[in-house]
């Protein structure tokens, strides 16, 4: 990992441990992920994919570029 983007990394972790720690990601439930195909705007309009969490789960997978079927 270059040092260039290293810090961003300890951002986003500080970031989701204020906001989004608690024993568990309340955002993937610790799996990594956040699965929200099948959602929709207001208008219809499909909006949802597979995305990688900030959570350190989420950044491991997306560094050992583990792609996600979108």
């Amino acid at each position: 990992m270059s040092d260039k983007i290293r810090p961003k990394h300890y951002v986003v972790t500080n970031y989701w441990l204020e906001y989004y720690c608690t024993e568990h990601c309340t955002l993937c439930g610790n799996s990594g992920v956040i699965d929200s195909r099948g959602v929709c705007t207001a208008a219809g309009v499909p909006v949802g994919r597979l995305n990688y969490c900030i959570c350190p789960n989420g950044q491991a997978i997306r560094a050992a570029i583990i792609k996600l079927d979108k």
